[in-house]
């Protein structure tokens, strides 16, 4: 399948199998390696072509510029990650999960990616760069959906779970701060952002 068909023309659409999926699938790896290595200073599509032996010119096509290709990234990465686990009990599942979004967070160039997402969802703001914003849109809705199916499951089982929004404001803005201002260990005292989100 070639990368220049005329359907499907937005930024970061990965078709399924073919050279469109194997072309996904180098770049995307030429990114982790290359935050993890360098982080989000150290990335240009020059590099990201340079590394993934994918042309420049095609990454341009395929994803536009760096924000929209870690968003992609990113939302690829929360695709391919397993739901919230299902224990049979909430708070272990939020506890299980909570531990997963840590480790996420504090691996070299983890981040950049959230960084990505949120400027991205700036600009669109700003009314520049629909496409980037759809993208961006996706990552929240594919987050949030994770976070509402464990929420779902553990009302059927007769629990009195919180809301998604309280999920969202007690336990990741939490760690994305941490993540961001480095002012407490991203995985210090993981239970009590768990304990509070139950509590709501």
């Amino acid at each position: 399948m070639s990368d220049s068909g005329s359907g499907a023309a937005h930024p970061g659409t990965v078709r399924q199998g073919g050279r469109t999926a194997r072309t996904a699938l180098a770049v995307h790896q030429a990114v982790r390696e290359l935050v993890a290595e360098h982080g989000r200073d150290g990335l240009s599509m020059h590099a990201v072509a340079a590394r993934s032996g994918v042309h420049e010119a095609t990454i341009y096509r395929r994803w536009r510029d760096v924000d929209t290709l870690l968003i992609d990234v990113e939302v690829a990465c929360l695709e391919a990650e397993d739901a919230i686990p299902d224990t049979g009990d909430l708070r272990a599942d939020l506890r299980g999960w909570t531990e997963t979004t840590a480790a996420s967070l504090s691996r070299p160039g983890g981040f950049v990616f959230f960084n990505a997402v949120a400027s991205a969802l700036e600009r669109s703001r700003q009314a520049e760069a629909g496409w980037r914003q759809q993208r961006a849109a996706r990552y929240v809705a594919e987050r949030g959906g994770q976070i509402q199916l464990a929420l779902d499951r553990a009302r059927k089982r007769g629990e009195n779970p919180p809301e998604a929004a309280t999920v969202l404001d007690l336990i990741l803005a939490p760690l994305y701060l941490r993540a961001a201002l480095g002012y407490r260990p991203i995985n210090d005292d993981l239970d009590a952002l768990v304990e509070a989100a139950l509590r709501g």
